[in-house]
């Protein structure tokens, strides 16, 4: 099922087994993240732990399961 996101909102989601959440040893798990989307700057994934700290650095839409349709919203499938 496909759900969009907005930057600055919260969704939990299961990471994917990409690079970065390998590295991370976050894939697969269930975590909480948030869109980041810093002015002129573009949009990355701030992963959160379970209180809602920063887990480790923002990362890449795609590294995160992510994707971006034809009118540039961003979704997920998890």
């Amino acid at each position: 099922m496909i759900s969009y996101v907005a930057p600055g909102e919260t969704r939990s989601v299961v990471l994917p087994y990409s690079e970065v959440c390998m590295y991370l040893r976050v894939a697969g798990h269930r975590m909480r993240c948030e869109i980041q989307a810093p002015d002129g700057r573009s949009p990355a994934v701030q992963l959160l732990d379970d209180d809602g700290r920063p887990f480790s650095f923002p990362i890449t839409l795609g590294e995160a399961g992510f994707h971006r349709d034809d009118h540039g919203r961003i979704f997920t499938d998890t």
